[in-house]
């Protein structure tokens, strides 16, 4: 199988002068070309809620408004056929031009529409990922590595061969993609398999914008300590002084199974900073210890958060997300169809009910919610 090689300063002469994007109004390709970011990954809350729909509405229309496109997945995707349900899986097509990172034992016939431009010798399961460039276009598979760090690395050099913004293919399953170490904004993807009827998709969603939506705390004093506190990748505490506030670490890197250790040393604080993950259980043994109403868990970023509902303290992050938007896809394999406009109206109102209103596309159908979100988007 004969590729093209190619290095980075020979990428960057195949570059044209820097294009302007096409606007063409207030759909969900311009809300991510006003929003400036540079980095987007696509996240679904289950399988076949139409991420990949998504991420090639996304590749098509940025695409067609002169923008040069880096695609990679947090894990697998582009496969015909899907390894968990045995369905038919959308293809991934990118266009001429577009970068993308992949495993190259994947790679099968598409490797020969592709220049490769580099090689990482790190091997998974598929072999080494590589980067190239679409010479033209043609279907292929991304496979990805699973960590933020190996992402984040990956991302910076699509970039930095030429691509004007880099998809990223993610699932909660595989949250990595959002975190703000990789990607600069997220959209978010529900469906029909989500939840029994539409009251309940457009429920776990609410809660899944709200999860995604944790801010800093609102004290730049604690600010400024709990970053401080997730660099020395140990759990810390945060206690107030006559004068400001104070930090101390403790002796734990995790709270998994130190749950009561790490509250026994936490008398008269006022936070707690998780380096790693919070667990449903530690939220949990905090509320049931807790008297202060103020007293806060502080999370590295909101996809170091595992928790099923939301807690009854507060719950705030180092590093926000930006949730750009969400998409809905009415229609699952096991054959429900809901009214596209019905569920888009009905997860834009729960979001809004939630204290973070997103508009919301169903990118088939059109059918779109921007009600109470006009600040996000022009037209």
């Amino acid at each position: 199988m004969m590729h093209k090689r190619l290095g980075l300063g020979d990428a960057k002469k195949k570059r044209t002068a820097e294009k302007k994007p096409k606007d063409t109004g207030n759909d969900l390709a311009d809300l991510v070309i006003k929003s400036g970011a540079k980095s987007l990954a696509v996240v679904g809350t289950a399988k076949n809620v139409g991420k990949t729909v998504t991420m090639n509405y996304l590749v098509s229309e940025l695409s067609s408004r002169g923008m040069t496109l880096g695609l990679i997945s947090s894990g697998r995707d582009g496969e015909v056929i899907d390894v968990l349900t045995g369905e038919p899986k959308p293809s991934v097509v990118p266009p001429s031009g577009t970068w993308i990172a992949t495993a190259e034992g994947v790679l099968g016939e598409a490797a020969m529409h592709i220049e490769i431009a580099d090689v990482f010798e790190r091997t998974g399961i598929f072999g080494r990922i590589v980067i190239g460039r679409m010479v033209e276009s043609a279907p292929i598979e991304l496979v990805g590595p699973p960590t933020a760090r190996e992402l984040s690395l990956i991302v910076k050099n699509l970039l930095a061969f030429g691509a004007d913004i880099v998809l990223v293919d993610g699932a909660l399953d595989r949250k990595a993609a959002a975190s703000p170490q990789v990607t600069d904004a997220t959209i978010l993807s529900t469906g029909a398999v989500a939840g029994r009827n539409i009251k309940a998709i457009a429920e776990e969603m609410g809660f899944w914008v709200w999860l995604l939506s944790r801010t800093e705390h609102e004290d730049e004093r604690i600010r400024m300590l709990a970053r401080k506190a997730v660099d020395t990748e140990t759990v810390c505490l945060i206690r107030r002084l006559a004068e400001g506030f104070t930090l101390e670490p403790t002796p734990y890197v995790t709270v998994l199974g130190r749950e009561d250790d790490i509250l026994e040393l936490a008398e008269d604080a006022v936070a707690v900073i998780v380096p790693g993950a919070v667990t449903q259980e530690f939220v949990e043994a905090v509320w049931s210890w807790v008297e202060d109403e103020e007293f806060c868990v502080i999370a590295r970023d909101a996809v170091s958060i595992f928790v099923d509902k939301k807690p009854g303290l507060p719950l705030c992050v180092v590093d926000p997300m930006r949730v750009l938007a969400a998409t809905v896809n009415p229609s699952s394999f096991a054959d429900v169809q809901h009214d596209s406009r019905e569920l888009v109206c009905e997860i834009a109102e729960e979001i809004s009910r939630w204290g973070h209103p997103l508009p919301v596309f169903d990118v088939v159908s059109g059918e779109k919610s921007v009600k109470g979100v006009s600040k996000l988007v022009v037209g």
